[in-house]
């Protein structure tokens, strides 16, 4: 069966390395040894919130004709995105957007998976069809997936196709015209675009009664340090309209260890500077590979406060971040991107421990595709040693 798609795996490889150590089962590589890290928690949480829908994937909108992967009766799918959490967001662009259409079949067969799996979407539409055609799939989408549709989002990159923001506004407001006469009450996210986060703020405020959500794509390479620099002042922009927004098809060319551990830390830098949500692009084969396992340690700290910590080590690729539940339970997350370095960590919760256990995922690389996922085991928070290439998720 062809998906009928450029198969795109998770983020491109950050770095060439040497075999480093594993847990749980996996044999020790050679390495330079482990240096000490110190993490003082404040006593309250006082950071901003990771919400209860911040997960999320993004799939090629080529996907849903036929029905062969967004059904009712792929189970492998549905639990693959249940698995992820019991809410979340689904979005469909990608490059073949503009030449993809919705027959009625596809849309029920994708509202039953929505149904299914408790999630919902942010369903792409055609900046480059017909106006009227656009508006009839949009009417059908809207009556087909109720409550589960969060918000069209037309074209997919338009900052690629079109030669400046006017005449991308232009086409979104003409389908816009008539979607909404088709379809009142219809909510819209955008403006989706591959590199200009400048556009982000433009489209904020001229589109604003309408727009529910902003959304910027994001293409991981390792030397993507203007789009970085435009992510991290998305909090500004949107703020002026007071403007959720997501990182959306967060994607590269491949999905090994380095980059599992960097869409965990991206992942979480991006609730903590208040980002709504993140979408890992996936290729809906259900593989449960170093991005799957490195999201489901990221689906701990959802719906939960961020704790300040201070973080004290040498080692200058190892992260850690500290939430806080609504039942008090705290999650620290341990993120080792080091070739070599491993490090133990002392923690300092600010209050007693109820209960340390951790859950790791370890590889004997950084450009290993195979990973070993840990499951809960007893720990302790004085002295925890979190190895190269690795990371840890500690309750506490």
């Amino acid at each position: 069966m062809s998906k009928r798609i450029e198969r795109r795996e998770f983020l491109a490889a950050c770095a060439a390395v040497s075999a480093t150590a594993s847990l749980g089962g996996v044999a020790y590589g050679q390495q330079t040894g482990f240096v000490p890290a110190t993490i003082q928690l404040d006593a309250s949480p006082s950071g901003r919130r990771m919400l209860a829908e911040f997960m999320g994937l993004s799939f090629e909108a080529s996907l849903i004709p036929g029905g062969a992967f967004f059904s009712g009766s792929n189970r492998a799918l549905i639990d693959y995105v249940r698995g992820l959490g019991r809410r979340g967001i689904v979005q469909f662009g990608g490059a073949n957007l503009d030449t993809t259409t919705y027959a009625p079949a596809d849309l029920a067969n994708l509202a039953q998976f929505l149904d299914a799996t408790g999630w919902r979407a942010i369903l792409g539409l055609s900046l480059g069809a017909a106006a009227f055609g656009v508006a009839d799939q949009a009417a059908k989408a809207k009556q087909a997936l109720g409550e589960r549709l969060l918000a069209f989002e037309l074209g997919s990159a338009p900052d690629l196709h079109f030669k400046d923001y006017g005449t991308f506004l232009a086409a979104f407001r003409a389908r816009v015209s008539s979607i909404n006469a088709n379809a009142p009450g219809a909510a819209y996210a955008g403006p989706a675009t591959a590199t200009h986060t400048d556009w982000a703020a433009r489209f904020a405020q001229d589109e604003r009664p309408q727009l529910v959500l902003i959304t910027q794509q994001y293409r991981h390479t390792g030397s993507e340090a203007a789009l970085r620099n435009g992510i991290r002042d998305l909090p500004k922009s949107t703020a002026v309209s007071d403007l959720p927004y997501r990182i959306e098809q967060i994607v590269s060319s491949s999905n090994n260890m380095a980059n599992a551990l960097w869409a965990l830390d991206f992942g979480l830098e991006l609730a903590a500077n208040g980002g709504d949500g993140g979408n890992f692009h996936d290729d809906a084969d259900a593989q449960r590979g170093p991005l799957y396992q490195a999201l489901l340690l990221l689906k701990e700290s959802v719906d939960a406060r961020f704790v300040t910590r201070i973080l004290q080590t040498t080692n200058n690729n190892f992260t850690a971040y500290a939430i806080e539940r609504d039942d008090q339970t705290r999650v620290l997350t341990l993120i080792n991107r080091d070739a070599n370095v491993g490090v133990t960590a002392n923690v300092n919760a600010a209050r007693p421990a109820r209960n340390p256990r951790v859950r790791r995922l370890t590889a004997l690389s950084l450009d290993t595709t195979q990973v070993n996922a840990v499951d809960w085991q007893n720990a302790d928070p004085a002295a925890l040693d979190v190895p190269p290439a690795s990371a840890a998720v500690l309750t506490l």
